[in-house]
């Protein structure tokens, strides 16, 4: 996700911290769900990997943009405010969500 999208989160009123800048911008994708898991986060990114539930069996919940990969960064914000502001904090919690140009579908994962 490109560096600005965070703000464009924590605009919605949510908390929300960038891999970036907590000194995991390199981290293995398994380092970052434990983190998720520990700090009880949600991942959002456009690494369809976080989706695989049966690789990551303990899944903190991840929203996934399937977006064309000639989207700029103001189209990937711009899609990602407006699913953000269209979905209830609930519906995001305990899924995995794949977020698509015009549509979005939602897997519960764990114990909802």
């Amino acid at each position: 996700m490109p560096r600005s999208s965070a703000e464009v989160v924590r605009k919605l009123g949510f908390e929300i911290e960038d891999v970036r800048d907590i000194g995991m911008a390199a981290a293995k994708d398994r380092e970052i769900i434990e983190y998720a898991l520990r700090d009880n986060r949600i991942i959002i990114t456009r690494d369809a990997d976080f989706g695989e539930v049966l690789r990551y069996p303990e899944h903190p919940g991840a929203i996934i943009f399937r977006l064309p990969c000639i989207f700029t960064t103001k189209e990937i914000n711009k899609r990602l405010k407006e699913f953000l502001s269209s979905v209830s904090e609930e519906k995001l919690r305990n899924a995995v969500i794949i977020v698509e140009l015009s549509r979005y579908r939602r897997r519960l994962i764990g114990n909802p």
